[in-house]
């Protein structure tokens, strides 16, 4: 019998406009190698225990959303978890939606096989923003936070055509919380 293959999630939001395409699942992950000065998200960068869930659960939570074009992960590290990821965003694929991740590591390391399970998840991943977040080039980019990150469209099912209209901040809110999720304008919210 196989283990089945485990998450750390630090965030889960079902359904966002701001990171990717249409309208997507958003998994932050747990745990990050990186120590970016400025990280938007500095409580997803400890590698502790958050929300450890199965692969086969955000499975079944996504189908249950069929509207979706896809789902994002961003942390942390995705690629810290690629091993377990692949596997979801395998199946993701399957249905013909898209799969986004974004990434410390450039695109070479993880294509180099010395980070485990990297080569395959990017066999399943349709875009690609690689690059540590440097706060000094930080300024108002699609999906990016600093002008060094870059997109790499891997599959061609997601293209630059396709990154229009993508909010650069959202608030969602739900009985139990508000979540704010996107990218924070160069320069704060008022000009």
């Amino acid at each position: 019998m196989t283990q089945p293959l485990l998450l750390n999630v630090a965030h889960c939001l079902p359904r966002s406009r701001a990171n990717g395409p249409g309208t997507r699942m958003v998994l932050w992950l747990q745990g990050c190698p990186f120590r970016c000065p400025g990280c938007q998200n500095p409580d997803y960068l400890p590698f502790r225990l958050n929300q450890v869930v199965t692969v086969e659960r955000v499975w079944e939570v996504l189908r249950q959303l069929p509207e979706l074009a896809g789902i994002s992960f961003s942390g942390g590290e995705p690629f810290a978890q690629a091993i377990a990821l692949t596997e979801l965003a395998r199946r993701v694929q399957a249905t013909g939606k898209t799969v986004l991740s974004w990434s410390g590591y450039r695109l070479e390391e993880l294509q180099s096989g010395k980070i485990p399970g990297a080569v395959d998840l990017l066999q399943y991943t349709d875009l690609l923003i690689d690059g540590l977040f440097v706060e000094k080039l930080a300024g108002n980019f699609v999906l990016r936070g600093s002008e060094n990150q870059q997109l790499h469209f891997l599959s061609g099912k997601i293209t630059q055509a396709d990154l229009t209209h993508i909010p650069r901040q959202e608030w969602v809110m739900t009985e139990e919380k508000i979540t704010y999720t996107g990218f924070p304008l160069a320069g704060g919210l008022i000009k």
